[in-house]
């Protein structure tokens, strides 16, 4: 208030002094009143402005040099009559028309000092973001403030053209008074701000004007300023009610202040016991602080995990640190804020172990045996060894999977026992596991592991109590470098060795040969060349004749699948029927046999009569699918055929694992069913009296014997009348000679087939066959 008090004292005496006094010095300096109480009025104003450093003191400045001038006018138009009034004495004869003239100086003088008070605080905020130096910087606004003064003296008279010299000299003075007065007040300028330095220190660091906040109407600051305040009261709240412990830190990283959330993250009672403590003294970090502190010069922030111990209780945290720049983008302050990620480090650290461990048995998985493979890639005598149990899918069938991964727990238990130190035991999945061992640089040592992992294997489970369960296993072994020269060529030869072990028996144990992967190239490339021709429908059917005894007659045919390469190499059927099962390629290969059978039908049919049958083999993988009773009407349907004409031949081995209603359905259907190789498999009789046979047909390792082999024609002899006594048709298979005919026609077997009547022929030369 005093301030404002003041400055309009000097606003209105100044204009008084300036139409009244003027002082001539040295016979050329003209020194009015008014330029001194000019003078006088800036730096006060200056200086108040850097004292409080408040841009509002400047703007109500400006406002009352406008109201000031306002006053002023109306108080000069005033003098002005009343000394023209007859009662008002003027014993010092002051000119009247002086304040007439003065009237347009006093608009122009203030509209000239508020822009250079507005250009002042420009030069002094520019002034201040080049020069760090507090010396330089204080004279360099003072040459300054004394360049405005002396461009006041030059404007004025320019801009305020047609007022006389003599008026100026009287009021304002001339040029040289101006600069004696901007030198004077220049220097006493200079003087204030460079003893003052402690007290322009905020005005330096921190900006003096928001240039938009300083033009806007006093309406828009007060609002803008509660906004701010709205602002800084929900940061605060935010700050102090955060579950993240909030601090600010000084550049040594000392804290200044600290939220609540802190003080509870560290176990600090009251705030004084953190204020001044250094906080990354107060947790481990893992870096130095210089280290920390060069970071944060170069990036404004720095982020990583920390640990401090709390009740014994280690803690985990996420720290952050962010630099708070000063004008001069220097490090003014730091703000930190810490996390408790404790249980997600937990969590993070327990996903880990089971990314990389089986749940069931704890070992090690897949995963961690690759990357075991990946960390060691030049790791010398390392042997590989694939373990996969044996019968482990008939103990879940039988007892379940509780007590199937029980026995997967007893295994892994019992490998470990017998592994050296320098071995290590993984599950890769369902019933595999895989030892991975240093140290060994032959096989013979591989194979000795082996055969101890496999002897503990092999030992009875205690998970049923009422009987003991017995499993046992195939091993494959590969050495790295003896075989291998890569950790993936290591995998894949124990897994090569693997499938060979497994192809020759259970409990086998190999080791890797280079033929074993020349061999499952090959058998790849032959099952690629297999799956070309079922698409491409390239296998052919023969047709083997089935010949009524009595009659001599062609009864049926039985449809047998032929596979000719483009190489013209033949492939027997009892290579590519096992490979297209193994590859899951049964449920096309059916399908295609099943198009080729319908097509011959179909060409045959002028020649045979309607009670001529098709036998075709259904696999015991394909008679457990329930579309094929669908797909097989599909087939037909597209050559307009029935199932009457279609006699569906099954093994006995097949029928273990199949539903009774899927013969059932196929018998509905039209199908005839036949028993194929009967008395070779499992099937008792009484299962047999259930089924919906119409054909038994004797295997030609029967028949081959008689009637030599008394045993052999005695059991041809009961089958015969069991499917008599069953109301079965009987079919004799590999008839190859006259007596076994003679015998087969005397005991009244029906049908036979064999090379003693004709081999399976090709279509073509079977149509001739049956035409003769």
């Amino acid at each position: 208030m005093s301030l404002y008090i003041y400055v309009s004292l000097v606003l209105i005496m100044g204009g008084f002094l300036g139409a009244v006094y003027s002082v001539v010095l040295f016979d050329a300096i003209s020194l009015s009143g008014g330029t001194i109480a000019y003078g006088g009025f800036m730096m006060a104003c200056i200086m108040m402005a850097f004292i409080e450093n408040d841009p509002f003191i400047l703007q109500n400045i400006v406002r009352l040099v406008l109201m000031v001038s306002v006053f002023k006018v109306l108080l000069f138009t005033s003098v002005a009559g009343l000394l023209n009034a007859p009662q008002i004495l003027n014993p010092l004869n002051v000119p009247v028309g002086l304040f007439e003239l003065s009237l347009p100086l006093i608009v122009l003088g203030a509209v000239l000092i508020i822009v250079e008070l507005y250009l002042l605080v420009f030069v002094f905020d520019k002034l201040k973001r080049l020069l760090v130096n507090h010396a330089i910087f204080s004279l360099a606004y003072s040459l300054g403030f004394v360049a405005v003064i002396l461009m006041d003296g030059v404007l004025f008279p320019l801009i305020a053209m047609g007022v006389s010299s003599d008026v100026f000299a009287l009021i304002i003075g001339n040029l040289s008074g101006k600069a004696l007065i901007a030198v004077t007040f220049g220097s006493f300028l200079f003087l204030f701000m460079l003893v003052n330095k402690q007290r322009m220190e905020k005005a330096l660091n921190d900006p003096l004007l928001n240039w938009r906040l300083l033009l806007s109407s006093s309406s828009h600051i007060v609002q803008k300023l509660e906004q701010n305040e709205a602002q800084l009261l929900q940061a605060r709240t935010v700050v102090q009610h955060s579950r993240e412990g909030i601090a600010v830190l000084d550049t040594d990283f000392k804290i200044i202040s600290a939220n609540p959330a802190l003080e509870r993250l560290l176990e600090s009672a009251p705030t004084q016991e953190l204020t001044e403590q250094n906080l990354l003294t107060l947790i481990s970090v893992p870096q130095t602080l210089t280290a920390i502190k060069e970071q944060l010069n170069n990036y404004p922030s720095w982020s990583n995990e920390v640990t401090w111990v709390i009740s014994g209780k280690v803690h985990v945290g996420l720290l952050t640190l962010v630099t708070v720049p000063d004008r001069h983008d220097k490090a003014l302050n730091y703000t930190a804020s810490l996390t408790d990620i404790s249980e997600l480090v937990d969590v993070r650290e327990e996903l880990r172990y089971m990314a990389h461990h089986d749940v069931l048995t704890g070992l090690p998985n897949r995963r961690a045996l690759q990357a075991l493979l990946a960390d060691n890639a030049e790791a010398p005598d390392v042997a590989l060894l694939l373990i996969d149990l044996d019968n482990f899918k008939q103990v879940n069938d039988s007892f379940g999977h509780v007590k199937g991964d029980r026995l997967l727990v007893q295994v892994s238990r019992r490998l470990s026992m017998v592994l050296p130190d320098n071995a290590r035991l993984f599950r890769i999945g369902g019933d595999e596991f895989s030892v991975y061992c240093k140290g060994i640089n032959s096989a013979t040592e591989a194979l000795q592991l082996a055969n101890a992992l496999r002897l503990q294997a092999s030992y009875p489970c205690d998970i049923e109590p009422t009987m003991p369960v017995y499993v046992d296993c195939c091993i494959g072994i590969s050495l790295f470098p003896g075989f291998a020269s890569t950790p993936d060529e290591l995998y894949q030869q124990a897994d090569t060795a693997l499938y060979w072990a497994k192809g020759i028996g259970k409990g086998t144990v190999k080791v890797y040969q280079e033929m074993m992967t020349t061999s499952r190239r090959s058998s790849l490339t032959l099952e690629s060349l297999l799956r070309e021709a079922i698409d491409s429908r390239k296998l052919e059917v023969y047709l083997q004749p089935k010949i009524h005894l009595g009659s001599g007659a062609v009864h049926g045919a039985e449809v047998l699948a032929r596979w000719t390469t483009d190489d013209n190499e033949r492939i027997a059927p009892d290579v590519f029927i096992p490979l297209a099962e193994e590859a899951g390629l049964m449920r096309r290969l059916t399908d295609c046999i099943m198009v080729k059978a319908c097509d011959a039908l179909n060409q045959i049919a002028p020649y045979v009569p309607d009670s001529f049958r098709l036998a075709v083999n259904i696999s015991a993988s394909e008679l457990a699918n329930e579309h094929l009773l669908a797909s097989l009407r599909r087939v037909l349907e597209e050559f307009d055929l029935t199932p009457s004409r279609f006699e569906i031949e099954l093994t006995e081995t097949a029928l273990i694992d199949v539903e009774l209603k899927i013969l059932v359905d196929l018998k509905k259907a039209g199908f005839t069913l036949a028993l194929d190789d009967f008395g070779t498999g499992y099937s008792s009789l009484s299962y047999l009296n259930r089924l919906p046979i119409d054909t038994l047909k004797i295997d030609k390792s029967f028949v081959a014997n008689i009637p030599l082999e008394q045993s052999s024609t005695n059991l041809t002899r009961s089958i015969i009348r069991i499917a008599r006594d069953m109301g079965c048709s009987v079919v004799a298979e590999g008839v190859e000679n006259s007596e076994q005919h003679l015998f087969l026609e005397s005991e009244n077997c029906q049908l036979a087939q064999g090379y003693l009547y004709s081999k399976p022929l090709p279509l073509s030369e079977f149509i001739e066959f049956i035409s003769s």
